[in-house]
């Protein structure tokens, strides 16, 4: 069994049973920290965890009474000192705690008790302007391509700790990114060129301080002294710190507990905004870069778009997405350069086809033409031979005639091709 990250002992199994509910590395220490911070509430040393399970003197047997009394005790504790929207996330792991080890817990009872929820703060979100100011106040490349990572991608703050660089890979001047590898919620989303080259120039700072990158190197990683150490993944703590340091000067107003655009979650926000206000977005192609499997019923299995449909849709918006004023300025020059280089190709196009088509008329005028003088010439022909017993003076007579007649008909011809 693998130990705890915070000890070098042997787990016990109280807690061994405890890990064995939770799949995500991430929901592990998560859910670890919620019942370590009811450890310290009880009073007990850290790691201790057995003490929680506490005994009848006498017969030595769980005690599940005074357990359900303690749980209640704290849920009272929590009420005055908590958010009413945090107080089920924070429970969880510490019902799950007993449960896994057979403790028999009024569940109703405790969630009777739980408070009513409130309005939620923090569903503002930052504008480009925003995430401007935050990318001044750093030189630090980490930081610089965290920020426009999060802002690009629309990525959640739990994607950091378990992407790898295997997980990255270039398309045209992008990225693609596959969040949650290998799992059920695994989906694609693309990072922008600005982005990109961000992200590029923070891998190039960790080869030069000698981290030698592999596909299974963190996409970030925490803070080290030598480079040539073994590489641990950033964890979402750890990236909302270094945010925090980038949006003192980002005016914020607070609600209830929460302010009104979350510190890292405004990212995706912004993501989020920008990709469904455009002009003929294609609403589940924007759920799918999302992360949203479930938005629009079915879209699962019968809109399976792939990778290419997918980016496709990306493109679009990369101009919006991208955060530089001169970045911007330079994509949408080049996107009017090749609309017009296009534009051009289909001139050229038609223009060649214009050309055939008046050749063929006039070959089709030229055709028609010389067949109308084979029909004359065959008419007058006719004519001579009727009188050909007639004085010389009254055939070229004749003849002159025809000859006008024929001029006037075929300029007739050539008026009306």
């Amino acid at each position: 069994m693998k130990k705890s990250p915070s000890s070098t002992m042997p787990q016990k199994r109280c807690f061994v049973m405890f890990l064995q509910a939770l799949g995500s590395p991430i929901t592990r220490e998560n859910y670890k920290y919620q019942l370590d911070r009811f450890v310290d509430w009880n009073k007990i040393k850290k790691g201790d965890y057995d003490k929680l399970i506490l005994t009848d003197s006498k017969t030595g047997e769980i005690d599940s009474k005074a357990i359900q009394r303690n749980l209640e005790d704290y849920l009272i504790y929590l009420k005055d000192n908590r958010s009413p929207n945090y107080i089920p996330s924070i429970m969880a792991p510490v019902e799950l705690f007993f449960v896994m080890n057979e403790v028999n817990l009024n569940t109703k009872r405790l969630h009777k008790m739980f408070p009513t929820k409130i309005k939620k703060g923090g569903y503002g979100s930052y504008s480009r302007e925003h995430i401007q100011k935050m990318l001044l106040t750093t030189q630090k490349k980490r930081t610089r391509s965290i920020i426009l990572f999060l802002s690009s991608t629309g990525c959640r703050v739990g994607v950091i700790p378990e992407l790898k660089l295997g997980h990255i890979t270039d398309i045209e001047d992008c990225k693609k990114i596959v969040c949650y590898a290998g799992t059920k919620d695994e989906y694609i989303t693309f990072m922008t060129p600005e982005s990109s080259q961000a992200f590029n120039d923070y891998l190039e700072e960790r080869q030069q301080d000698k981290e030698k990158l592999s596909a299974d190197s963190p996409a970030f990683r925490k803070s080290y002294l030598l480079g040539s150490l073994p590489a641990k993944t950033m964890e979402t703590g750890t990236v909302r710190n270094a945010l925090t340091m980038t949006v003192r000067d980002i005016p914020k107003t607070k609600i209830g507990n929460r302010f009104n655009i979350p510190t890292v979650h405004g990212l995706r926000k912004y993501f989020n905004i920008t990709l469904k206000t455009r002009a003929n977005c294609n609403l589940s192609m924007c759920e799918k870069l999302m992360g949203h499997s479930t938005t629009i019923p079915l879209d699962n299995h019968y809109a399976p778009f792939n990778d290419t449909v997918l980016f496709e849709e990306y493109k679009k918006a990369i101009p919006e997405l991208t955060i530089s004023g001169e970045e911007r300025q330079k994509i949408l020059l080049e996107n009017k350069e090749k609309k017009l280089s296009e534009l051009e190709s289909k001139q050229s196009e038609l223009d060649n086809i214009l050309d055939d088509l008046v050749e063929m008329k006039e070959e089709n005028s030229k055709l028609r033409h010389s067949d109308t003088m084979k029909v004359l010439i065959s008419e007058e022909f006719d004519r001579r031979k009727d009188h050909s017993k007639k004085s010389d003076g009254k055939i070229i007579l004749y003849q002159q005639e025809m000859i006008d007649k024929l001029e006037k008909r075929l300029k007739k011809l050539e008026n009306d091709s």
